[in-house]
């Protein structure tokens, strides 16, 4: 049965081999003697193999741009993403008081979106709950987005149900906290002497919506939103509203805010997605196992959502092949093309086509590495990645690494292809992205993923 499987295999790989065409475009190739030729040639026939996979968890990296909120998205089911915080004294003030007679107004958080950035309607109402941390965040620490048991459920500090406002010309989500959360820091000032003893003492926040109540209708008031937020804006931050004295409508009102941003803020995300929430048949029954449905289509979505795996046994016949003859590769193009049948707007929510994707190969226990393409400046700008909106499509580039599996330097486990930037130095900060996309499957005869790889063979070599 093996020798029966390996000539299969060898069948295979002969009839996609010589299928492929001599690159007459090399000058001088039809004038020169045959045995004199470089034999350029250029291969497209080769099959990719493709389905989507749920990603498990993402690394959430402590930066001020972070994302809050729930979305139902029609095609991609529910994803919650929740945020975890502290607040900080500002610019690490020692001996901060309020004073004896300082009594609280009001407190609240306010969080100040990133331009327009969201995913899904904004004008969508959602629940947000606020609760205390049960240990304090740690800035020398990375988080994953599946870490969401640091809070105290039974400590509800605050709750909202609401959209985005306006405020100094910004739109912001303003979520008010329990007063007496807020006069135990008014009043006690043996707790804000430093900011280390401040945050070990009140140690942040974790915001969720993930009790709204939503589904994948068209209507705007349904489908939920997935904010982008500036978390070092100058509007960004926890207020104590107070007035000193006995609180009156003729007293002025003072205000002071702790910062989400400084030398010791942390600021992580959490996300929970659940794809069979009103999300596409094929996309969930790919992640359930399904990898034959990968020829219809194949799902990618940002913020530890799905990502597809792809395989090319045509590299592992080509490397065979080459113990015979060098083989130097010129371009080993990778194409991925939209499906037009997905639109982009679905009622008046916005689901924005990722404006990069990177094309990461596998290692032998399927961890995602750097492919050789991405690690030098030169080699990167042949890399590709980038959404081509003319042609609706993306492109990549891996020459070098090919070349490195041919020359059985790397080996042939396979890639991921995954919603983030292909700059090896951004790639791994995949929290900063929230779109998604479908693509193509091999079902597709004029779309479906391709693979083309243009190559010299140098046949008096060995």
């Amino acid at each position: 049965m093996k020798i029966l499987k390996n000539t299969a295999l060898l069948f295979v790989f002969l009839s996609v081999f010589f299928s492929c065409k001599k690159d007459h475009s090399i000058l001088g190739v039809d004038v020169q003697p045959e045995r004199d030729d470089i034999n350029a040639t250029f291969c497209d026939t080769a099959t990719i193999t493709a389905y989507t996979v749920k990603v498990d968890t993402i690394a959430s990296f402590n930066d001020q741009y972070k994302f809050l909120g729930s979305n139902q998205d029609p095609t991609f089911g529910r994803m919650d993403v929740g945020l975890y915080l502290n607040a900080n004294i500002q610019n690490g003030v020692t001996g901060t008081s309020f004073g004896d007679d300082a009594n609280l107004v009001s407190a609240e958080i306010i969080l100040a979106i990133t331009s327009l950035n969201f995913i899904g309607d904004q004008s969508t109402p959602l629940t947000y709950s606020v609760f205390a941390l049960d240990s304090a965040l740690h800035n020398n620490k990375l988080y994953y987005s599946n870490k969401d048991s640091l809070h105290n459920r039974n400590s509800l500090l605050g709750v909202f149900t609401g959209t985005y406002s306006v405020l100094d010309g910004k739109l912001v989500l303003r979520i008010p906290i329990d007063n007496n959360y807020a006069k135990s820091i008014l009043n006690n000032p043996q707790y804000l002497t430093d900011n280390s003893t401040f945050i070990n003492t009140y140690k942040g926040f974790y915001i969720t919506s993930e009790g709204s109540n939503l589904s994948p209708g068209t209507s705007p008031s349904t489908q939920g939103v997935i904010g982008r937020f500036n978390l070092a804006d100058a509007l960004s931050g926890f207020y104590l509203r107070y007035q000193k004295g006995t609180p009156s409508a003729s007293k002025d009102e003072l205000s002071y805010k702790f910062n989400f941003s400084g030398t010791s803020a942390v600021r992580f995300n959490t996300v929970k997605y659940q794809p069979s929430q009103g999300g596409n048949y094929l996309l969930y029954q790919q992640i359930l196992g399904n990898k034959t449905l990968g020829k219809q289509d194949l799902f990618l979505k940002g913020l530890a959502g799905a990502r597809v795996n792809i395989q090319l046994p045509f590299l592992d016949y080509l490397k065979s092949y080459a113990d015979s003859f060098p083989i130097a590769i010129n371009r080993a193009e990778f194409i991925f093309n939209l499906d037009p049948s997905f639109a982009a707007f679905i009622g008046t929510a916005l689901y924005y086509t990722p404006p990069k994707l990177a094309l990461l190969p596998l290692d032998s226990v399927g961890k995602e590495i750097y492919a050789v393409d991405q690690l030098s400046s030169t080699d990167y700008l042949r890399y590709g990645g980038s959404f081509d909106p003319t042609n609706n499509r993306y492109v990549f580039n891996l020459a070098r690494h090919v070349q490195a599996i041919i020359n059985k330097k790397k080996k042939n486990y396979g890639f991921h292809l995954v919603v983030a930037d292909p700059d090896p130095t951004i790639v791994v900060r995949r929290d900063n992205y929230g779109e998604r996309v479908i693509l193509c499957g091999n079902n597709n005869a004029t779309l479906k993923p391709t693979f083309n790889l243009s190559f010299i063979k140098y046949t008096h070599d060995k």
